[in-house]
């Protein structure tokens, strides 16, 4: 004899529980929200990406125009030392570069700055191309009274910066170029920036920016 489940026990069955049904077209729909969320995840993704490159890019444009503008403007100022010699403010090493140029808006208003480049630690963590800036104050003599410098972040996620100068080592030297700027009465006609970064915060970047200033300076 065969036992048939009557209509009203199969009724208190799919009350008391899901129907298979039920749990399939639950499955499905589950499913089609997280591949909606993983979409919206990879878009968000994608799109924060993009835009930190944009970010890094309009930073980088940012650095170069501030640098070509002013190292363009460096000025051949010179100093008198305690010895009574007299040195131009300008020193170029491999690492590091330091000049004096004009600034329409610098930390203490419109006037003469003394900018010194180089790599330093950022806010990141990671290595970064800076600028120290303090107002060139020739005719103060009490350190007190100097502003400190301030240091500003130019490009940041570097692995490193070099420099080199383009120019006569001596009065009776061809123009080459060098490591160090070890001339103390000329600023160099040239200056070489090579930036090193890695592929993913958008590459090196070598700039040659011209001193204009320099042009009837032998």
């Amino acid at each position: 004899m065969t036992l048939r489940p009557s209509r009203r026990s199969l009724r208190q069955c799919s009350d008391a529980g899901f129907t298979l049904i039920e749990v399939l077209v639950s499955l499905v729909l589950l499913a089609l929200l997280l591949a909606l969320l993983a979409g919206g995840l990879r878009y968000a993704r994608s799109t924060w990406d993009a835009t930190a490159r944009l970010d890094e890019l309009a930073a980088a444009d940012m650095a170069e125009t501030f640098l070509r503008a002013r190292l363009a403007e460096a000025m051949p100022l010179y100093e008198q030392r305690k010895a009574g010699t007299v040195r131009a403010l300008f020193q170029g090493e491999v690492d590091s570069m330091s000049f004096v140029a004009p600034a329409p808006n610098g930390p203490a208003g419109a006037g003469l700055y003394r900018y010194t480049l180089e790599a330093g630690a950022g806010m990141s963590g990671r290595r970064a191309l800076t600028v120290m800036l303090a107002p060139h104050l020739p005719l103060v003599s009490d350190a007190a009274l100097k502003r400190p410098p301030e240091r500003y972040e130019l490009m940041r996620d570097i692995r490193s910066v070099s420099f080199r100068y383009f120019g006569r080592g001596d009065l009776r030297s061809e123009p080459t170029w060098h490591a160090t700027w070890l001339r103390t009465d000329a600023l160099p006609n040239l200056v070489e920036i090579v930036i090193a970064r890695d592929e993913r915060d958008g590459g090196p970047i070598a700039l040659t920016i011209g001193l204009p200033l320099q042009a009837g300076v032998r």
